[in-house]
């Protein structure tokens, strides 16, 4: 995944950097329409990319959808600054809009195979790019000219029938396997709604959690802990694509702590009674603290 991720950050960053050379190059000879055009594409396939990668890696909402709409809005603002300001203005909200949109993505499909999807936003993002830098080409150049009614419509549509049925076929065989199925299948013949698993704490001197991360939630968790008495939270995460990932106690200084594959150890000392919420990044699991 990670290998994949950096190769597309690469290709992103070698095709976006010379689509917008070409602008600067041949900013006097395109069309100011033909030039709004480009930067919103350039702009859209990059903030969609942009906030997809951040959703996938990132493992929770908020910091994707701000690094999303940053990036776009700086790519927007950067590619259309040769073309002029309805350029900047066009690519600028293209680029936040597409940012968004992409770390959305991200955030929600990180559980069910973010590696398929982020290869067709990426084969996409090469075929649209390219076409965008040919049409600068031959858009700048008197000499050449590109004719698209010599495309059969015939093909095309032939060719999209070809990647929609391979895209199900991958769906429904073997090769990808949907770990999302797999977890909704167990919660399911489970319950829909996590157990509760409890731990009393309140005569230790020393206590000591062993927290595990299960397709249900956390386990133990309701944890009672005595008022004062530092407590060592040791977490296992059996793996890290998942909202997991992230783990916040906030009202005991733990905020987005990364949980990575294998165990996390933390501590934190609970000085007021009361009861306490911890929970993963997008707080859809939660458990309890209750300290007495």
């Amino acid at each position: 995944m990670y290998i994949l991720s950096i190769f597309t950050i690469t290709i992103i960053s070698l095709i976006t950097g010379y689509s917008i050379y070409l602008l600067h190059r041949h900013k006097k000879k395109l069309a100011n329409l033909s030039g709004i055009i480009v930067v919103t594409v350039i702009t859209m396939m990059g903030g969609l990319l942009a906030g997809y990668l951040s959703g996938i890696l990132s493992g929770e909402l908020f910091l994707p959808i701000g690094l999303g709409t940053l990036i776009g809005f700086t790519l927007g603002f950067i590619t259309g600054q040769p073309v002029g300001i309805l350029a900047i203005l066009s690519g600028s909200v293209s680029g936040i809009m597409s940012g968004i949109v992409g770390a959305i993505l991200g955030a929600i499909l990180q559980f069910d195979n973010p590696t398929i999807m982020l290869g067709i936003f990426l084969g996409l993002y090469v075929i649209i790019l390219a076409l965008v830098i040919l049409f600068i080409i031959v858009d700048t150049n008197g000499k050449l000219s590109l004719d698209t009614s010599g495309i059969s419509p015939f093909n095309i549509l032939s060719a999209g029938l070809v990647l929609i049925a391979l895209f199900l076929f991958l769906y429904s065989s073997d090769f990808v396997k949907i770990p999302g199925e797999a977890e909704a299948a167990q919660v399911q013949e489970k319950s829909k709604t996590p157990e509760k698993t409890e731990l009393d704490l309140t005569k230790e001197t020393n206590p000591k959690i062993e927290m595990m991360i299960t397709p249900t939630g956390y386990s133990p968790n309701v944890i009672k802990v005595k008022k004062g008495v530092p407590v060592e939270l040791t977490i296992t995460n059996p793996g890290d694509s998942s909202c997991f990932s992230t783990f916040m106690m906030p009202d005991f200084g733990l905020e987005n702590v990364n949980l990575k594959a294998g165990t996390t150890n933390l501590t934190f000392t609970p000085d007021e009674a009361g009861q306490y919420t911890f929970s993963c990044g997008m707080n859809m699991f939660k458990g309890t603290v209750i300290v007495e």
